[in-house]
């Protein structure tokens, strides 16, 4: 009768063991660092041939949106390395909806003063802009918004990677925080470029400095370096951080939705502290 027990005992430690062994495996697949699983979902997105998306951005000013800062927007990435982006048609019930036949003939005829769109190539490591509206970048916020150039900025930038559960089913979310140093490299690098694109220089806008008088041109100059120091000197003095949440299709291992928050503290001209909250969230479907 011991025997008999001790043999039951036996198989079950074995069978036990033999779970466990085998739980154990399959958690290796998905139990990996976060980093490394950042890793392998953005070399998975590097290998694919293309992928549809539609997204949205928002700032918010003392936590409260700003209305006009509002804009839906939708695109396409073929042969790898090519980005179409357009402007999307908020529908009745504030959700969006591709603004496709009649809607991007519209866009593309700039018969509504939000309508953008724009197509990019990566050239040499370097994304360049093919053909947009307006025609000068200036103005045109989509070229920021290629989500592929958002995915590759988490792959360089420093960051701490982690976990989040609570996931839904067939997904898992991985919260990417940039260090403080990299959240602010960051905007000084976007600011600079967005100040880049406006200044009122000969030799970066001649067809615009031709037929100027010197005396408007060197005022034009001056102002903007005045604006330009500002900005630094309040970059210099302001908090930011920078977090991204990446849901990923765990069958595919490939991104279904990339949600970033960057937050923008700085003291006034009055005393108190101002925070700029700016927002976007970008699906993507259609993997090809």
């Amino acid at each position: 009768m011991k025997l008999l027990l001790w043999r039951r005992e036996a198989i079950l430690a074995v069978v036990l063991s033999l779970y466990c062994l085998l739980c154990s495996g399959c958690g290796a697949i998905s139990d990996k660092p976060a980093d490394q699983e950042l890793s392998l979902v953005l070399a998975g997105m590097d290998g694919t041939d293309g992928v549809s998306f539609e997204g949205a951005a928002a700032l918010l000013l003392g936590g409260k949106p700003l209305e006009e800062s509002a804009l839906y927007y939708g695109g396409k990435v073929a042969d790898h390395n090519k980005v179409s982006l357009y402007t999307l048609l908020p529908d009745e019930n504030g959700k969006t909806k591709a603004a496709a036949k009649a809607g991007l003939k519209k866009l593309e005829q700039r018969q509504t003063p939000e309508a953008y769109f724009t197509q990019l190539e990566k050239k040499d490591g370097e994304w360049t802009l093919l053909t947009g509206a307006p025609a000068a970048n200036a103005g045109n916020p989509l070229p920021a918004l290629n989500p592929l150039l958002q995915l590759e900025e988490l792959e360089g930038n420093e960051k701490k990677v982690t976990k989040r559960a609570g996931a839904a089913r067939g997904t898992k979310e991985l919260r990417i925080e940039l260090t403080s140093g990299e959240a602010r490299k960051q905007l000084s690098a976007e600011l600079e470029r967005e100040m880049l694109l406006i200044r009122p220089s000969g030799d970066s806008k001649p067809q615009e400095a031709a037929g100027k008088p010197k005396q408007v041109n060197e005022a034009m100059m001056a102002l903007w370096e005045q604006k330009d120091e500002e900005l630094r000197q309040r970059l210099e003095q302001a908090e930011i951080s920078s977090v991204y949440y990446l849901k990923v299709d765990v069958k595919r291992n490939l991104p279904k939705r990339l949600t970033w928050t960057r937050k923008v503290k700085y003291p006034t001209a009055a005393g108190s502290d101002a925070e700029e909250t700016y927002i976007t969230k970008v699906d993507f479907y259609g993997f090809r």
